[in-house]
């Protein structure tokens, strides 16, 4: 059996024949440090007829004889252990790093702060915007509070199988020559969409320039 010492943990091969049936006081040989050994659970007991007499100074514990043998010492640890551990660990990081890299558009779609973190890594996700369009785009005139008013408006669909926020829309009016000659962007909801839902949106404008002869509406880049 092997007897460890309590105080510094040296390790001693120890017949437990040795230790009697009530076991015996033994001595550390490393720091001389005392104490009663116990016999294994497992080992047979014997019943002593006589008093038995008071024990001496215990023997120290050493490696001679057959029952004591010196503390087990460690295997010594090669260069070949060391890089196992570091291929290992490489390996555990290359594992995450893949799946964050194959699922970072479910991961932004769950966490949109995320996207800052790709981009800083040079892994930013496919832009939201990607997965959604605009639909039933359409303009019209009207009057509002006495002025000649253009209106537009439409839906914002979700095509993806991720809920997406909705960036604010940026609506230009346009000249013959597809000049620019007034644009404004506007919020279409503050909740996130659902897979293949819809959200309708509606803005308008009084008094558009009279040269004004396209409307484009798109997702405001920096909404």
């Amino acid at each position: 059996m092997i007897v460890t010492c309590p105080v510094c943990s040296t390790r001693y091969l120890v017949d437990p024949r040795a230790l009697g049936a009530t076991g015996r006081l033994v001595r550390c040989a490393s720091c001389a440090h005392t104490w009663r050994q116990a016999p294994p659970e497992d080992a047979p007991r014997r019943v002593d007829l006589t008093t038995p007499e008071p024990e001496a100074e215990p023997p120290p514990l050493r490696a001679t004889g057959r029952t004591q043998l010196p503390a087990l010492a460690p295997p010594p640890r090669t260069i070949w252990s060391s890089l196992g551990w570091v291929l290992y660990a490489a390996l555990i990081i290359l594992l995450i790093g893949g799946g964050l890299w194959i699922a970072r558009e479910r991961i932004v779609g769950y966490w949109p702060a995320a996207s800052r973190f790709y981009a800083m890594l040079g892994l930013a996700p496919a832009s939201a915007q990607s997965d959604l369009e605009l639909s039933d785009v359409a303009t019209s005139r009207d009057t509002e509070n006495g002025l000649p008013t253009l209106v537009i408006q439409g839906k914002v669909v979700n095509v993806s199988k991720l809920a997406r926020a909705v960036p604010k829309l940026k609506v230009i009016l346009q000249d013959g020559n597809k000049k620019e000659l007034q644009s404004w962007s506007f919020t279409v909801s503050d909740e996130r969409l659902p897979p293949g839902a819809s959200v309708p949106f509606r803005t308008s404008v009084a008094q558009p320039s009279e040269a004004a002869t396209g409307v484009v509406v798109t997702f405001d880049a920096g909404g």
